[in-house]
């Protein structure tokens, strides 16, 4: 039998146009609910479906924040970023002590109510401070500081508005629950270049995250072959159509038994735990992120050094006299900065805490460790990369009669 709160998600998503396979069972697993086939589930089935209208999106948001506080506040409401507007209206349905007296401008609690508790949310954001400091040396450390410190100063622009509107609703409208709205529309968030008749996950310049409820509940498998489709209503010509539905079909079959997943794309392991809250073993898409002092450039280096070239002749050019004519001592000093460089990034990276250290959740550890055979492995194979590097422009340099003597450290 299905937990109460997905038997309630399940009704309100097909009350409003939804659909969920009826050979689907909602699970609740530690992190949310899983989709479970109950009966073998045929290749190219649409598994689950959402309508335009329950999209939790800017539009959404900003038309219930405008009823709520008033139509004279459209203006400064519209000044508002993405995120700031749908975690706002996320938040409101939380400060009403009697979800019979929420706004019908609200209408999106049954969905809320499926969402894992925020004691089972795993972000950074959400790692006690002897877990953050674990990754000290890593990007995730930096990047968890700029995105509390970022989110933070959000939370407090739009609680000074709120107290304006009500006191009483800016003092329940914490910082707990921003960063609880905060992490749903991350760990759950699509690209909105999925509500066009053309539904891609590629995101734009002027695309932004947005929640489709029901959509999200399958979770994440690489490689896994899924399609997305957008059905409009005939004779419909808009863009965007309230009662255009986006589904979500999946291309191999689920035995009975098996759980029934998305695909969310070619993501590394910081972004999955940055954004997710999750990370993947031996994960082929992990990646690296170099950029010399002083340059704009930034090189992302996958396993196997794939991606380094650009990396390499930026150094090359930059040592050499005339970039032109690049010889083999450019390319010896090129292949010595490269080496000090990965030397120095392997320097940085933390140890994996001992297993037997209480203050590392199990689960926070199995990401660093995840992460770090990621990063040490791209590492290891640029070493190997730029002396590969190193003993060519030797080589060249002995064809040209030339022989090298190095001193020994």
């Amino acid at each position: 039998m299905e937990p109460r709160s997905a038997a309630e998600l399940r009704r309100w998503l097909t009350t409003y146009g939804g659909f969920i396979h009826p050979s689907v069972s909602l699970s609740q697993g530690k992190f949310g609910l899983s989709a479970i086939a109950q009966d073998a589930i045929d290749a190219d089935t649409t598994i689950v479906s959402c309508p335009f209208s329950l999209a939790i999106d800017v539009e959404c948001s900003l038309r219930a924040l405008t009823a709520l506080f008033g139509e004279s506040t459209l203006v400064d409401l519209q000044s508002w970023s993405e995120r700031q507007l749908i975690c706002t209206y996320l938040c409101l349905h939380w400060i009403f002590p009697d979800s019979s007296q929420i706004p019908d401008v609200l209408r999106h609690l049954p969905y809320l109510k499926s969402l894992p508790p925020p004691d089972a949310l795993l972000t950074p954001l959400q790692f006690t401070p002897s877990e953050l400091e674990a990754f000290r040396g890593t990007n995730i450390y930096g990047a968890t500081r700029d995105r509390q410190e970022s989110w933070n100063v959000e939370w407090n622009t739009c609680r000074t508005f709120i107290h304006a509107v009500n006191s009483d609703w800016a003092e329940i409208y914490t910082w707990d629950k921003y960063l609880k709205a905060s992490t749903y529309l991350s760990t759950r968030a699509f690209p909105s270049t999925l509500l066009s008749r053309s539904p891609t996950l590629q995101t734009t310049s002027s695309s932004y995250p947005f929640m489709l409820p029901g959509v999200d509940i399958l979770n994440h498998s690489r490689g896994q072959p899924v399609s997305w489709c957008t059905s409009y209503p005939e004779g419909s010509t808009k863009e965007r159509d309230e009662s255009a539905t986006i589904s979500i079909i999946s291309h191999t079959t689920t035995p009975l038994g098996e759980e029934v997943f998305n695909n969310y794309g070619l993501k590394a392991n910081d972004e999955l735990i940055l954004g997710y809250g999750f990370s993947l073993p031996q994960n082929p898409d992990d990646k690296i992120t170099l950029q010399l002092g002083g340059s704009s450039n930034k090189w992302a280096i996958g396993r196997l050094a794939s991606g380094a070239e650009g990396l390499w002749n930026e150094v090359r050019r930059l040592v050499a006299e005339t970039p032109d004519e690049i010889g083999y001592e450019d390319d010896l000093e090129a292949a010595q900065l490269l080496l000090e460089m990965v030397q120095k990034k392997c320097d940085l990276l933390p140890d994996l805490p001992d297993e037997n250290d209480a203050s590392i959740r199990p689960a926070v550890r199995l990401m660093l460790k995840h992460y770090l055979e990621g990063q040490r492995d791209i590492l290891t194979s640029l070493k190997m990369h730029f002396e590969e590097r190193q003993e060519a422009a030797i080589a060249a340099a002995r064809d040209e009669g030339i022989e090298l003597v190095f001193d020994e450290e």
